[in-house]
């Protein structure tokens, strides 16, 4: 029981470290402008990376070890065992993926990428648990004549090798741009009042872009939350709302309002009104990138048309 607690705390100690000591919110690597597992605006990911997600389990087992032995010490017990530490990697992987399909991006990440780095950490943790920690480190020693040393030195190296290929060979662009028109497709079918902005496709492709934004940011998990616990925004375009249905009036109301209120003109009209819903500065670029992508998609396949209001 002691050592199936250590394993949660030590879990939940690695996800702050990585948050708040690291920067890395998993949310981000999963961003419009970013990459799963990787910071560079390219489909990219650099050896250091791979490594960095292979060993970092492996690395707060090895901490819940010496905290175990630390316990047994202080308490002159055996109680905290540290034969089951290696699932630390097992437990942070399938919280991940659970985020990923709670979060809605499974459309946006490498399945197979992710699946592979889970399994060579978990490997490599209970690698470490049943030879490190029971005392026999030859296999692991940094000789460059022990033959069981190069060889998985040779089978990790190849290991970075692919994995780097399997990443690299996806196009992130086009999983990107497919999961904002299967959005944009759903919410034409689904928000008749949308369709009152088609006399301006501006403001129409303002108001999807807004959507998918917040839509991501805050997924149908996030927003069951927030109604429950009746935070001041919620719903879809996060504002003081009933429902989905109710928050998507408000917000092309807000938006007709604000356009009328306006005295800029193009462009500046657009960043003036997405300023007064959120006046992030990162707001406003990640929703005017979304309405670029929007305004093409569109104009090449014609989605406003083809798709209309469904009134089942």
């Amino acid at each position: 029981m002691l050592e199936f607690f250590l394993i949660v705390v030590v879990v939940i100690v690695e996800y702050i470290m990585l948050k708040n000591f690291l920067s890395m919110n998993l949310k981000e690597y999963q961003g419009f402008s970013t990459r799963f597992f990787s910071s560079s605006s390219g489909d990219k990911i650099s050896t250091n990376s791979i490594i960095f997600w292979i060993f970092i389990s492996p690395f707060f087992s090895i901490l819940g070890y010496v905290c175990s032995l630390f316990l047994n010490s202080v308490f002159k017990t055996c109680h905290v065992s540290y034969n089951y530490l290696w699932t630390i990697s097992l437990v942070f992987w399938v919280v991940i993926y659970l985020i990923i399909l709670i979060l809605g991006r499974r459309k946006l990440v490498n399945h197979l990428f992710i699946l592979i780095i889970a399994i060579a950490s978990i490997v490599l943790n209970w690698y470490i648990a049943r030879i490190a920690f029971t005392g026999n480190v030859n296999d692991i020693s940094p000789d460059s004549s022990n033959t069981a040393f190069q060889f998985y030195l040779a089978i990790g190296l190849s290991l970075i090798s692919i994995v780097q290929v399997i990443y690299e060979s996806e196009n992130y662009t086009l999983k990107r741009t497919r999961f904002i028109r299967e959005r944009i497709q759903k919410y034409l079918r689904k928000y008749k009042v949308i369709y009152s902005l088609k006399g301006n496709l501006e403001l129409l492709y303002l108001s999807l872009a807004i959507l998918v934004l917040e839509d991501f940011e805050r997924p149908k998990f996030i927003r069951i939350i927030e109604n429950i616990l009746r935070t001041k925004t919620r719903n879809i375009a996060q504002n003081d709302s009933i429902d989905d249905i109710d928050s998507v009036n408000i917000l092309v109301k807000q938006l007709q309002d604000l356009a009328l209120r306006s005295k800029e003109k193009d462009e500046k009209t657009l960043r003036f009104i997405i300023k007064e819903i959120n006046c992030s500065d990162q707001y406003v670029t990640n929703v005017m990138e979304l309405f670029n992508t929007i305004s093409r998609l569109d104009k090449d396949f014609k989605i406003v048309e083809a798709n209309k209001y469904n009134e089942k």
